[in-house]
């Protein structure tokens, strides 16, 4: 998988505009986030929120595609989504983890903001797989819920 950093870094310095109706990541993930932990995902950046590999086109530069869910939240919410583009590509969670610490929205993203956001991911991962069985789907899922396993078992993150 190639991603470029600078462009999800260009990215994170994006605004959402506030003339444009663009949901919020506080109302995206409520259902599935830890209670009273929502509001942790607030925020004014620009979010593409499904960085896979099909919608980001590389040519001398990268050019981020399929806008179909924007959101307008935290920075460090879309390194937590790459993370699980990462795993998809065959990487190992410290390698997922230490691509994400390359963005300073992550690395100064508080843990409890982290650790309820992947909480939310893997709950939201696990009803997409349940309602569509696709193989990708399920794996996904899975890469999730073992990003979560991961930050709760994070040596600073507790």
């Amino acid at each position: 998988m190639h991603v470029s950093p600078s462009v999800i870094a260009e990215l994170q310095r994006t605004t959402a505009p506030a003339d444009i109706p663009v949901k919020a990541a506080e109302q995206r993930w409520a259902a599935y986030a830890p209670p009273g932990t929502a509001a942790l995902f607030a925020g004014d950046t620009l979010l593409h929120t499904d960085l896979a590999p099909h919608n980001v086109l590389v040519d001398d530069r990268a050019h981020i595609i399929d806008w179909a869910w924007p959101t307008r939240g935290a920075a460090w919410i879309d390194p937590a989504i790459l993370i699980l583009r990462v795993l998809e590509a065959g990487h190992t969670l410290v390698d997922a983890d230490a691509l994400a610490c390359r963005f300073p929205s992550w690395r100064t993203a508080p843990a409890e903001a982290k650790k309820a956001f992947a909480a939310a991911n893997a709950a939201a991962w696990q009803e997409i797989a349940r309602a569509d069985a696709a193989p990708w789907k399920a794996s996904m899922a899975g890469h999730a819920v073992a990003f979560h396993v991961h930050l709760h078992a994070k040596p600073g993150n507790r």
